[in-house]
């Protein structure tokens, strides 16, 4: 009995040291990514890409990513969560190295892929391990201090670049180049700490039927694939005005460099202050309640976009936004509560695989709608989606939430 209770504090000792770890290496890759993420769009098509180019970049991204989903999820379950995310992060160093030598365009699809990647396959490792190394009375509000740590890192870094960028003398691709390598050295040293005090938390016996029989068993839970429909559609809709929302503050209304960096403050001081409560609202009202909240922000925060009369309306727009991304928390505790702990790996890739296939037309879409309709129009087609379809779906979904 007392080997057996020590083996359990050991056991909760690395998922306390786990958490740390991934605490730490959101606070480092945000502040990096902070440095370079709202004038990437920008410096693609100041290499010679067009809207319809940039859209069709982010489909092939997407796509990729879609196809590595499901092996990352299936992989996680049953060979190693830590050396399959450690693999997976690697690959981000590529990201800031290919853009900050891109000679042309079209090379920018290696990183755009990877990208992709790391917004499905990776980010759902960490959700998989925040959610192993937390009690569910807790974990909308770990989720929620995970989001605030990376969010402090990221706060002062788009304006930290908007201000470089405004010395060197605007937005150059010579300029954004070295912001780039910035990111890059950054992320390096990152990775090497991550690799050296990651522990291993979680493996599962291997599987008796086939990766077809498990999803079939899979698609039996309830509410499992209203979730799937939730997912594929806000893939297709943010997927579809994402690679543009600083090429429509810049090109459509004005925006100077420092205004597109102080976007990215406002949007991420927001997301960081808002995080930490709702991810608490989240614990005590539940999941669903907590998203369906917030869903008038994001609608406000287009709108104020799409119609914003001067810069100062285009920084509360990204503000209201950040608000909104605060409820994440409630996000990843419901996504992962839906199903149990051996099933999380292959569930993440279904997720990963359906909402990379949703994005795959999704940017072409949004460049389509931009010029043949209108630059507004793929962020007005996100309201109408998002308030007719998915908000009923959610409002339907059953509460994840045990209470008591």
């Amino acid at each position: 009995m007392d080997m057996k209770r020590e083996d359990n504090a050991i056991h909760l000792r690395l998922l306390r040291k786990n958490y740390k770890v991934l605490l730490t290496k959101r606070i480092s890759y945000s502040f990096a990514s902070g440095l370079t993420q709202n004038y990437t769009s920008v410096y693609i098509v100041k290499l010679g890409a067009n809207p319809l180019h940039l859209g069709g970049l982010n489909s092939l991204g997407s796509l990729f990513s879609s196809v590595l989903a499901l092996p990352v999820g299936w992989l996680a379950d049953y060979y190693s969560l830590k050396r399959v995310y450690l693999i997976s992060l690697a690959f981000t160093l590529l990201v800031p190295l290919v853009y900050a030598t891109a000679g042309s365009w079209e090379v920018t699809v290696v990183p755009i892929m990877i990208s992709y990647m790391s917004m499905g396959s990776i980010a759902f490792l960490e959700a998989i391990m925040i959610t192993e190394s937390l009690q569910e009375r807790n974990r909308a509000t770990g989720f929620g201090l995970s989001y605030t740590a990376s969010g402090l890192a990221s706060i002062v870094s788009p304006s930290v670049a908007g201000i470089i960028l405004s010395h060197m003398g605007g937005l150059s691709v010579q300029n954004m180049r070295i912001l780039f390598l910035i990111h890059l050295l950054i992320i390096l040293a990152s990775y090497i700490w991550i690799s050296l005090n990651l522990e291993e938390i979680m493996v599962h016996p291997r599987p008796n039927r086939s990766s077809l029989r498990e999803l079939k068993h899979l698609f039996r839970h309830y509410g499992i694939r209203k979730w799937l429909a939730v997912e594929s559609l806000g893939a297709f809709i943010f997927g579809a005005i994402n690679p543009f929302v600083m090429v429509y503050a810049a090109e459509v209304k004005g925006a100077s460099a420092l205004t597109l960096g102080l976007m990215g403050s406002a949007q991420n001081l927001a997301y960081t202050v808002s995080s930490i409560p709702l991810g608490k609202l989240a614990d005590t009202i539940g999941r669903k309640k907590t998203i369906a909240l917030l869903r008038p922000l994001l609608y406000s925060s287009i709108l104020l976009l799409v119609f914003a009369p001067n810069e100062t309306f285009l920084i509360l727009a990204s503000a209201l936004r950040g608000l909104t991304w605060g409820a994440m928390g409630a996000w990843s505790s419901l996504r992962m509560e839906l199903v149990e702990s051996e099933w999380r790996g292959r569930w993440s890739g279904v997720i990963g695989l359906l909402r990379g296939l949703a994005r795959t037309p999704a940017s072409l879409v949004g460049g389509l709608l931009w010029t043949s309709i209108s630059p507004s129009a793929p962020f007005l087609m996100l309201i109408m989606i998002d308030a007719t379809v998915r908000l009923p779906l959610i409002l339907t979904m059953p509460e994840t939430l045990r209470q008591g």
